[in-house]
């Protein structure tokens, strides 16, 4: 995904990219808030940390 060009996050909870915020700046003539290129990869990140996580746990399970 790390290849894939991002400049919207999103998340699976409108909370996790602070919509109702960048909602309230969303004004005519400024720049969009909902483009975060700083910010894009978060969502992705904490995603691939628990994933990795969980694959670490089901290791230390499967070893006798």
């Amino acid at each position: 995904m790390r290849v894939l060009l991002c400049d919207v996050p999103l998340g699976d909870h409108p909370a996790k990219y602070h919509m109702a915020a960048k909602h309230a700046r969303l004004k005519s003539g400024t720049p969009n808030p909902f483009v975060d290129a700083a910010n894009c990869w978060v969502e992705s990140e904490i995603q691939e940390a628990m994933l990795r996580a969980q694959i670490q746990l089901q290791h230390k399970r499967a070893q006798p």
